[in-house]
């Protein structure tokens, strides 16, 4: 029996990818990313563009008329639908990505940005039951609302965890789910504004057909204007709160303390955050990178409670072989860390 996957793939695909750039939406997302101007629901509309135009694609080439029996074999539809299922999350999850990171930056946040990856039993899930069935038209359903959900998801997992990673490095991250207005009675519940991590699971979740929105303000009571791309505390009174937890907490104590914080982090990244914090950061007092600012390639140091330093050097000139952060206190005594936080004992 002639296996009729090869062929069956690559009509998708090149349905799917035709379309893809054909699509204005897409189009414009991508001018609007590219000036840095793009916001999570615009990237969630194209999340739900690429979702429908891979659902089409399916939809159009796939039928009990041109398969064996009339079935979706298991063997057929993990070929199929597993690398395409991928392609389609995976595009989703890059435009979030763009939009996290663009939102770090104009909120003068530091931190990478963490890129969302498609959970394989959400594809296994859809290939079991597609092909569990004897008439493929029968369950042809599944490739369409299911489908364009699980690459929608890309969107909010990207925002679930970001929003986790900037809550361990220290900041108040807030979640909102927007109703579309048309929605059914369990979205409107679950719309609202949470502070992150006291955020129900059902935030994150989403029923066939749903077109809500889940957006991410990445720091410390801070949202965004989506139109001038401003960031204004949305309270004075969290502004006192913030500033009162500042006092409470010295941010190097807490890094210190817990050095998996470094990981949140680009070198570049905790130096602005340093800053921002209020601390002096100075160039590195000792050894051949003596006084050489970061900007030129040196590294740099900050001075906390007293006795205690911090202090980054790049791979230049290190004697342990690569970068690393390296902290000293008489409540910690003297360790050196990696960029990933994990301590060295070379």
């Amino acid at each position: 029996m002639e296996d009729i996957t090869p062929g069956l793939l690559e009509k998708i695909q090149k349905q799917f990818y035709h379309d893809i750039e054909k699509s204005s939406i897409i189009k414009n997302f991508k001018k609007q990313a590219q000036r840095g101007k793009t916001s999570y629901s615009q990237a969630n509309e194209v999340a739900q563009e690429i979702g429908k135009i891979l659902a089409q694609s399916y939809s159009d080439n796939l039928s009990s008329d041109i398969l064996p029996d009339g079935k979706m074999y298991y063997n057929i539809a993990s070929r199929v639908l597993d690398p395409t299922l991928k392609e389609a999350y995976e595009m989703a999850a890059d435009n979030a990505a763009i939009v996290q990171q663009i939102m770090n930056e104009v909120a003068g946040i530091g931190i990478k940005t963490i890129r969302a990856q498609i959970q394989q039993d959400n594809i296994n899930g859809i290939v079991n039951r597609i092909s569990s069935e004897e008439y493929f038209d029968d369950v042809k359903w599944i490739l369409d609302a299911p489908v364009r959900n699980l690459v929608q998801k890309a969107m909010d997992d990207t925002v679930q965890k970001n929003a986790d990673f900037h809550a361990k490095a220290g900041l108040r991250p807030k979640i909102i789910r927007r109703s579309s207005g048309h929605c059914c009675e369990w979205c409107n519940q679950v719309a609202g504004t949470y502070v992150y991590p006291d955020v129900p699971k059902d935030v994150f979740r989403r029923h066939d057909n749903c077109d809500c929105i889940v957006e991410y303000y990445p720091g410390d009571g801070k949202k965004q204007n989506v139109w001038t791309k401003e960031w204004k505390y949305e309270k004075e009174s969290d502004k006192i709160e913030e500033r009162k937890a500042r006092e409470k907490n010295e941010f190097a104590i807490r890094i210190a303390e817990h050095p998996k914080m470094f990981q949140a982090y680009t070198p570049e990244g905790l130096k602005k955050a340093l800053e921002k914090a209020g601390y002096e950061v100075k160039p590195l007092g000792r050894g051949s990178l003596k006084g050489i600012p970061f900007e030129k390639g040196g590294g740099f140091r900050v001075s906390y409670d007293g006795d205690g330093y911090l202090q980054y050097h790049p791979e230049t000139n290190s004697h342990h072989g690569e970068a690393y952060y390296k902290t000293s206190s008489g409540r910690t005594g003297t360790k050196r860390y990696n960029l990933n936080g994990d301590e060295k004992n070379d």
